[in-house]
């Protein structure tokens, strides 16, 4: 009924999914085609980031350092999910004026409890110093951050990438870099034109200092398995006895540009 899955196992094919049962993942960027072929079978597939987000936000915080983040600098967050609510959480407990985009309809009470507003990405990557992204991979958010919305960007603003290397057009991030128009980009989740980047010795972003990438995964810090641990335990008991498991996954891609359904709100769709 249930199955626990680590990360070597998110591309596979190789084993059958419990229908109407549980399937806890373990790492922190599945594979999009994994977790859809587990839900469309009526799997219920929760992953880790409720017991993870504290630590993501305190790596975006970190990132602000390198990157030469101002104290009053105006933060964007894309996606609200329980990552991006908690690194928004910890951008406003600092005093920096957050705002955010989503597909969804935020829950009930968060933007005046975390005193936010929210924008469509165009206002939002044309009004923040630094953008951070906090949304899923998919179909048609791959990328969802292209050399378009880069363009939008102020000159030497800055971009954080904790969510999935496809979530953003990596050559465009790297031909901006070049040229100057993006300050600086931070991510834990490179792609291959990042990691390329970063070693050729004869580009230019070596001595830039504006491309900053950790790969030091969130779950091998120092007391993350256990905390990992006891939440996958709960959730399995949850399962057991008919509760609420935590971390469940519901797919929601935000739409390709000029789709008129991008917004449930008065909000601009995403327009060429």
């Amino acid at each position: 009924e249930v199955i626990i899955v680590s990360e070597p196992w998110f591309s596979s094919d190789d084993f059958s999914l419990p229908k109407q049962g549980l399937v806890q993942l373990l790492g922190c960027w599945p594979s999009p085609s994994f977790v859809a072929r587990m839900i469309e079978s009526g799997t219920k597939v929760a992953g880790i980031s409720p017991v993870i987000a504290p630590r993501v936000a305190n790596r975006v915080v970190g990132f602000g350092g390198p990157l030469r983040v101002k104290p009053d600098a105006r933060w964007g967050v894309v996606g609200l999910g329980v990552v991006g609510t908690e690194v928004a959480r910890k951008l406003t407990a600092s005093g920096s004026p957050v705002e955010i985009a989503d597909i969804r309809t935020p829950r009930s009470g968060i933007l005046s409890e975390l005193n936010i507003r929210r924008q469509s990405i165009d206002l939002l990557v044309t009004g923040s110093d630094v953008v951070t992204l906090h949304v899923p991979a998919g179909p048609t958010a791959s990328p969802l951050i292209s050399e378009r919305e880069l363009n939008l960007m102020k000159p030497g603003a800055v971009m954080i990438n904790t969510s999935h290397s496809s979530v953003v057009d990596e050559q465009a991030v790297v031909d901006a870099l070049s040229d100057g128009s993006l300050g600086g980009y931070a991510t834990d989740c490179p792609g291959q034109v990042i990691l390329e980047a970063s070693l050729d010795e004869e580009s230019s972003l070596n001595s830039s200092g504006n491309l900053f990438i950790t790969q030091n995964p969130l779950i091998n810090q120092v007391g993350a398995a256990q905390q990992i641990a006891k939440y996958v335990v709960a959730n399995f008991e949850a399962f057991s006895n008919g509760g609420d498991i935590q971390g469940i996954i519901e797919p929601v891609d935000f739409p390709t540009i000029g789709d008129p359904s991008f917004w449930s709100s008065k909000m601009s769709p995403r327009q060429d």
